[in-house]
């Protein structure tokens, strides 16, 4: 696929979740810089588009960001020693959240 037909189906996707890209760039204003997401949309971004594109991507859903990878992994290893047979349960998502957070900002971060 080139990359004219990835722009204009990311620009179709966002459109049509949120009616604008000016809306979608409003409604993710601490996520994405809007100069960022018009230029991408455009072609013409200078910088990783791939990276770019990606984190528009997880934005609008398509996409599964590294904090999802890693609650689903932690997610995945602790309810498999749990004793709550019923699934799916969600009583420990919020402390799993803090977890992938908490790791994610050690691996990127390197600190606390």
């Amino acid at each position: 696929m080139t990359e004219g037909l990835d722009t204009e189906a990311l620009r179709a996707a966002i459109v049509q979740r949120y009616g604008s890209v000016h809306r979608f760039c409003r409604r993710h204003k601490e996520r994405l810089n809007r100069a960022t997401v018009y230029m991408i949309l455009a072609g013409n971004y200078p910088g990783n588009i791939a990276g770019q594109t990606r984190r528009i991507m997880e934005a609008l859903g398509l996409a599964k960001g590294q904090e999802e990878q890693v609650l689903d992994a932690i997610k995945q290893v602790a309810c498999s020693r749990c004793s709550v047979t019923a699934r799916p349960c969600l009583r420990c998502d919020g402390l799993f959240r803090a977890q992938a957070a908490a790791a994610l900002r050690i691996l990127i971060l390197g600190a606390l």
